[in-house]
């Protein structure tokens, strides 16, 4: 299963920080035996620019159109804990939901509110341990 990692970003420019945020993401992924896209390393930077340049876009626009594009080959999407705090990843988890892709979590809370079934919210639940 191909699962697309989602989270805050927020910068052109990767902070250390961020780079650091979506790897434990994916090396946790991975470990439980996930196949993960992870968005900061994809090298998609260089081509939104190259298309803003073009169309007369932003950066944002693009990278944005760029992703959606990459988690439409994925079979589920992991919401990173500052998730809500984005609009990028707000629209990923909307179209996520939109075309019937598996939900997992990094917050508790999320798990159990989008869960469908509250009391089995554990199996999409999967923390950053």
């Amino acid at each position: 299963m191909k699962v697309y990692i989602s989270g805050k970003i927020g910068e052109e420019v990767l902070s250390e920080a961020t780079r650091q945020k979506f790897a434990k993401a994916e090396a946790m992924l991975r470990a439980k035996g996930f196949d993960a896209f992870n968005p900061t390393t994809s090298g998609l930077g260089q081509h939104a620019e190259s298309i803003a340049k073009i169309e007369g876009t932003t950066f944002y626009e693009e990278i944005l159109l760029l992703d959606l594009h990459q988690l439409k080959y994925c079979d589920a999407i992991y919401m990173l804990a500052d998730w809500s705090e984005s609009n990028g990843a707000n629209v990923e988890l909307d179209y996520a939901m939109a075309t019937g892709k598996q939900l997992f979590w990094e917050k508790e809370e999320d798990a159990k509110v989008f869960c469908d079934d509250e009391g089995n919210y554990m199996s999409v639940w999967k923390p950053l341990e």
